[in-house]
């Protein structure tokens, strides 16, 4: 598959973006590989790549900063990287709150399955998900420090966009870009 100039949905799932590349570890993507390895794409090759509720089912740091590297490489400078992950600060602030929080409520009309009721099983759900898929929690601190890791520069808070982000997720989602330099700068 040729990915010269393309943009990627990595870690799609069912959600298939037309006129991106979607990628995934199954068949319904267009292309399937596992973002824990070094990925099929050649250097410098895609202008923008999408993971949105994807970076929280990897471990963190080591591969979570992978996965970020990963998304540099590939990227051609200028390239964009635009990253989702369930809003961890919200979820907390929700905590302290109370059962009849905001997200709360959200949360179990949108994400948790009914049993998930009292605010501790909101919040434990948050972290685990329902078969301890989740294996980080991320703030926006924490996202922001990989994506510099990385390599990324202008971090910053990306508002959803309709015509790629999934809209019953916009509330309860952190969402970042950050840029890949024009020109490397050197690590330290």
């Amino acid at each position: 598959m040729a990915f010269q100039g393309k943009r990627l949905n990595l870690g799609c799932g069912k959600y298939l973006i037309p006129g991106w590349i979607n990628a995934d570890l199954y068949r319904q993507a267009d292309v399937m590989f596992d973002i824990r390895a070094r990925w099929p794409i050649s250097d410098g090759q895609l202008v923008s790549v999408r993971l949105e509720h994807v970076l929280e089912h990897v471990a963190y740091p080591d591969e979570a900063l992978h996965v970020l590297a990963e998304c540099y490489r590939v990227l051609t400078p200028g390239g964009t990287v635009r990253v989702g992950v369930p809003d961890t600060e919200k979820a907390i602030r929700a905590y302290v709150e109370g059962e009849h929080a905001h997200y709360f409520r959200m949360a179990r009309e949108r994400w948790h399955p009914p049993e998930v009721q009292l605010p501790i099983e909101h919040l434990n759900y948050h972290f685990r998900d329902r078969f301890g898929e989740h294996l980080f929690a991320y703030d926006c601190q924490s996202l922001t420090l990989l994506l510099s890791r990385a390599g990324f520069t202008g971090i910053a808070s990306a508002p959803i966009d309709q015509t790629i982000d999934r809209a019953e997720r916009e509330e309860g989602t952190l969402r970042l870009s950050g840029t890949k330099p024009l020109q490397q700068e050197p690590r330290q």
